[in-house]
């Protein structure tokens, strides 16, 4: 994305600093600087912050949240969780960042 990034606000940089350690960090895949994506995404309101996001995939996952990753796929902005199930499966959920809408859930 070729935005200029504005003030970034302090509440943005909590909200950061609360989601890495909540699901310690999220990492991109193609090893980019995810951080500065995603609050360009947000600063231009084309997602849903991170704390709607957990929101709405919560109550779909029954157990330990332990990655997330910010990509796109198809040039939609997703978040990739994976976690671990309470039968000790490893799962991965991807949310669209713009509507929190469940995309597709997967084992690992």
């Amino acid at each position: 994305m070729n935005k200029t990034p504005g003030i970034v606000s302090m509440g943005v940089v909590a909200l950061a600093a609360t989601v890495a350690l909540a699901v310690g960090g999220i990492a991109r895949s193609d090893g980019g600087d995810e951080h500065q994506e995603v609050l360009e995404y947000r600063q231009s309101r084309d997602i849903l912050s991170f704390e709607e996001i957990l929101k709405a995939v919560r109550p779909n996952i029954e157990g330990e949240i332990i990655e997330a990753e910010f990509e796109q796929e198809d040039g939609i902005p997703v978040y990739e969780f994976k976690y671990i199930d309470t039968s000790g499966r490893v799962l991965k959920i991807y949310v669209d960042a713009r509507t929190g809408k469940i995309l597709k859930q997967e084992t690992d």
